[in-house]
């Protein structure tokens, strides 16, 4: 996919679901414009950052896959079955190394980066430490190479990766009976809310980032908040 057209098609989601968070906003208290434009800036400069490790990134696996190195020919798999069991391997690496950030000391220092936020919204979800985002790409390099995943599947990936964590870190307004609804799919917003609480007990849960199974299979999921939610740490 041409890297001309992915960040085209970024940033449009990412205004589309900015405004849309303008126009039915779940907590009007936070909508701050000065706030905004600080996570904006962080995110210009990671999205940068992400578009050329992630040239990078690709040429590796591409070799790789030249190589035949990579526990699983995902490529030699028939081409729809081959896309989905990427998306789950990817998606459950990333559940866990979500929660490794949360775990590890090393990790937390960079990723908490991302939780001090108190005004979450749209504009939370560029809002990154880039070292974090390193620590990232090294994990992702050795684990993608590992398992033998296509630059196809994890094209595919971001195509829903990209959407949803937009979605979750919105302020967009939604009931409690559309987003029990929606996390029978996908993670929902106030599933992400909970993770974004300033109770450790709420921080330290919710870890998925598209699909919500993973919490529950490895105990890590809470239905709702314990009160009303107050972002950041």
């Amino acid at each position: 996919m041409n890297s001309t057209f992915q960040g085209l098609a970024v940033g449009l989601l990412f205004l589309l679901t900015y405004v849309a968070e303008h126009l039915f906003p779940q907590r009007k208290e936070l909508l701050k414009t000065n706030h905004d434009l600080k996570n904006i800036m962080v995110g210009v400069v990671n999205l940068v950052f992400s578009f050329v490790t992630g040239y990078y990134l690709q040429k590796l696996m591409q070799y790789a896959l030249v190589k035949h190195i990579g526990l699983i020919h995902f490529a030699k798999i028939p081409n729809l079955l081959s896309v989905v069991l990427q998306i789950l391997c990817i998606d459950l690496f990333v559940y866990w190394w979500h929660r490794t950030n949360h775990k590890l000391p090393l990790f937390w220092r960079f990723h908490k980066f991302h939780h001090e936020d108190e005004s979450m919204n749209t504009t939370t979800a560029v809002r990154f430490h880039t070292v974090e985002l390193f620590f990232a790409v090294i994990a992702k390099a050795v684990f993608l190479t590992f398992m033998g995943i296509t630059v196809s599947g994890l094209i595919a990936y971001g195509i829903l990766f990209f959407p949803v964590v937009l979605l979750v870190h919105s302020n967009i307004r939604i009931n409690q009976k559309a987003d029990f609804l929606l996390r029978k799919i996908i993670i929902s917003p106030l599933m992400h809310r909970i993770h974004h609480s300033k109770v450790v007990v709420e921080t330290n849960s919710n870890y998925g980032s598209v699909f919500p199974f993973w919490d529950r299979i490895f105990k890590s999921y809470r239905k709702k908040p314990i009160g009303m939610i107050k972002f950041g740490l």
